[in-house]
This record gives structure tokens, sequence and C-alpha cells, in this order.
């Protein structure tokens, strides 16, 4: 009996949230914008870090008025620092778990030692999630940040819930921290999305940025990004525009095959096998040919080839200029070539832009639609 009042006694002591914090008492981080500064001042400053976090005061049913989000910039030596800087400007400590967007410009993105140093405090901190996704930006990352203040609707972000689950176009491919350090590790070169701004100063996701060893190389178009994850076997569920016989016809991808067989002579030597089915989306056509006649689904399908084709030669031209093996041809061999990798892994860069690298496309059209 004395042990059951103890224990009575006891439990006011073992329960209650006596060390809890109340969600209007923290700034949740949801973007951050990395640039290059520009300003003279400290040396060791050479970053300037945005930061972005929601008005909570702002969300749900008793929402105030005001804006919906905030922006706080600073010139710091890293990252986080910035943060540091800013806990004498806001009332409440910043909170990371939320970070959904890492947005890096233009200037950053050509300065490779920067950027190492970025990515490994990113990628080391322990309050960061390795699934936040990462973006490159032709123009300061503070302008795109700018851009959307007021504009969001989303507590996460518009970008972030543009990006997340990309199942709608192959114009880019989505990138998280966890991917980019994996891409450096394994082939060394990866693919990020590029965002940037129309004339009405809304946000575009298209195309993305090639970088290489942490080093900027190129831009990539959004029909050069198809043309990859066609290649490699990513494409989603994406249309083709294309004239055909001087109407505009629009071919719906539904389905996507890619073999590959990679042989070693005097050079490499990569045939690509591509096989693409969908249906026909929208078209107009006169009364003498329809799309019931075999003959012109042939020649559409051919069409289609050539179209794809043509983007497929710039593309491959554009990686060899570049030397940059976003096919995943090394990682190719490497995996089942293992001691030719050996012999020619330290070449890659030259072997790459001089291996024979043959693309087929096959394009079945299975459904025409209703109308004749």
């Amino acid at each position: 009996m004395k042990r059951f009042f103890f224990i009575i006694f006891l439990l006011p002591l073992l329960v209650g949230c006596w060390d809890k914090v109340e969600i209007e008492q923290r700034l949740f981080v949801t973007a951050i914008g990395i640039d290059l500064n520009h300003e003279k001042g400290e040396e060791k400053d050479k970053l300037t870090v945005t930061y972005q976090y929601p008005n909570i005061s702002a969300i749900g049913k008793n929402a105030e008025s005001g804006t919906s989000t905030f922006l706080l910039t600073a010139n710091s030596s890293s990252v986080f620092q910035a943060g540091r800087q800013f806990m004498s400007r806001v009332p409440f400590p910043f909170h990371y778990k939320h970070l959904k967007v890492i947005i890096l410009g233009e200037d950053i993105l050509k300065e490779e030692s920067l950027m190492r140093v970025v990515l490994d405090e990113l990628n080391r901190d322990t309050k960061i999630n390795k699934r936040v996704r990462i973006l490159a930006t032709d123009r300061t990352a503070k302008e795109i940040l700018e851009a959307i203040l007021g504009k969001e609707q989303r507590t996460e972000g518009t970008i972030y819930a543009t990006v997340r689950d990309n199942t709608k176009t192959s114009s880019f491919t989505s990138k998280s921290l966890a991917d980019l350090i994996t891409d450096f590790d394994i082939s060394g070169v990866t693919l990020v999305p590029k965002v940037s701004l129309d004339e009405e100063k809304n946000f575009v996701i298209s195309g993305g940025a090639i970088l290489k060893d942490y080093k900027f190389l190129d831009w990539l178009d959004a029909n050069e990004n198809k043309i990859i994850n066609l290649i490699n076997g990513n494409m989603v569920v994406d249309t083709i525009d294309v004239i055909y016989e001087g109407n505009l016809i629009s071919y719906a991808i539904t389905e996507t095959t890619t073999n590959r067989n990679i042989k070693f002579n005097e050079t490499i030597t990569a045939n690509i096998d591509i096989t693409i089915e969908g249906y026909l989306q929208g078209y107009i056509l006169d009364d003498k040919n329809t799309v019931s006649d075999n003959e012109t689904v042939l020649s559409m399908e051919k069409t289609l080839e050539e179209e794809i084709m043509k983007v497929t030669r710039r593309t491959l031209g554009h990686l060899k200029d570049v030397k940059a093996d976003l096919l995943g041809i090394g990682e190719h061999l490497s995996k089942f070539h293992p001691r030719e990798w050996e012999k020619i892994e330290d070449q890659w860069d030259e072997v790459f832009a001089d291996a024979k690298i043959n693309i087929n496309v096959d394009v079945k059209m299975s459904r025409t639609g209703l109308t004749r």
C-alpha cells in the first residue's frame, strides 16, 4: 500500500512537457538562397545568404492579416553562420527540419572551392533533411526568393511543391541533397534543375545546370533535359509536339524502354535502343488523310522519331563538348566491366568525348483517339 501511494505521489513529477516550445515561438526555415557576396567587407564573408520562413500568424483559420512569408539576408562566412547572425534580428530561434529548398545562385556555382565548402556544410549538418531539394538559377538566389515573396500559397513553398514529386514533365530532373552528393561520389557529374523568372517575375523550372566535381560547366535547355531522361529511362508522362505536313500534332508518352549494349574495341561503342509508346493527343488533318489510315500512322511515327533524333544529336554533341557523362555510360562500365573500367577510369573525360554513341529511337502509336 505504501508503494502505491509513493507511485501516485511521483506521477505529477514524471509527466508534462516542461521544456516544450510553442509553434508560434519557432521560425521554420523553408528555403535558403546562397549567392556570392560582391560587397566590400570582411574577407571571410564570401557568401550572401537569404533565409525564407513563413508567417505562422498568417496561417490557419484564425490567421491574422499580413505577409505570408518573410526574408532575411546577410553576408556571412557560411550558411549557418548567417542563421546565427539573424538571432539578433528575430525574436525566436530558427528550426531547419522543415527546410525544403536550397537555391544556388549563378555566381556561387562558378566558384568550385566555395561550392565544396557549402555542400559539405549542408551535408554534414544533422539539422538538415538530406531530401531537401537543390536548384540552380541563372541569376541570384535572392532574386528568386524575392520574386515569390508574398506569392506563396503553401507553408512548404510553391517551388518545392513543383519539384517534390515530378511526375508531370521531364523538362527538369528533381535533385535532392542526398542525390547530389551521391552523384558526385559515383560519377562526379550531376544535373541540377534550373529555376528562373519570366517577364512577369513568375518562377519557371526548366532545364538544368551541369555540375562536375563541384564545378559548373554549362546550362541544358528543357528539350535536352528530356532527352537525357529518355536515354536514362527516367522519362515520365510527357508530350512531344511536332509539325506533320504543316499541321501540329501532339504525342503523349506513356511508357519508355531503354536497352544498352556497350562494346570495347579501340574505342568504346555504346548502342542504346529506346522504345517509346504513347498515343496521339491532338491533331488536325484534312479529309484525305485520317489517322485511321495505317500509312498515316507510320508516317507520323517516323516524323516523331526524326524530331527526337534531331534533339538527341544536339544533346550528345553538347555533353561531349563539356565532357559530362550524364548518360550513365561510365557507371554502366564500372558495374558490368570493372576490369576494363579500371584501365580507362582516369582518362574517362577524353574517352567519353571520343566514344561512339549510337542511339536508335522506335516510336509506337498505340492509340489515335476517337475522332477521324
